[in-house]
């Protein structure tokens, strides 16, 4: 906790604590919806037929910066068929297997229902349309 203090402390205003962990659950509210989201496409200049390989190349993108800390620290990638697997218990068998008292103990994937981003073809207006649906999504877990 120090070193990330340390690390960030000029954009922290303030530090919370608890027993053992904190869990925190971001979104980012500014695309997280459909107006956000073609906002997002045209700032960055994605046409509504290039999205899907956009996503993909994005969701790469931010899928290996977020396990790349747990492969410098040579720890556990794991996938988990299931969504409803205690990921609590498995990292607690993880941790208490290696040892681990502090810092990452591993990082689980698991495939979970989510609203996201889909294109849409309007038969009335003939053109493409970005829409949330219901899909799965691929959610890591450090």
């Amino acid at each position: 906790m120090k070193e990330f203090i340390a690390k960030f402390g000029d954009r922290i205003n303030g530090v919370l604590s608890g027993f053992d962990r904190l869990v925190f659950r971001g979104h980012l509210r500014g695309i997280s919806y459909e107006a956000g989201m073609k906002r997002y496409l045209w700032a960055n200049q994605v046409l509504n037929k290039e999205f899907g390989e956009h996503a993909e190349k994005t969701t790469e993108r931010l899928k290996e910066a977020s396990l790349a800390e747990a492969r410098r620290l040579q720890r556990p990638v794991q996938y988990l068929p299931s969504s409803k697997v205690s990921k609590e218990d498995i990292a607690r068998a993880i941790a208490t297997k290696d040892g681990i008292a502090s810092g990452l103990v591993c990082v689980l994937t698991s495939v979970e229902s989510c609203r996201s981003f889909d294109i849409f073809k309007n038969r009335e207006t003939k053109k493409l349309e970005v829409v949330t649906r219901n899909r799965h999504c691929l959610c890591l877990y450090h």
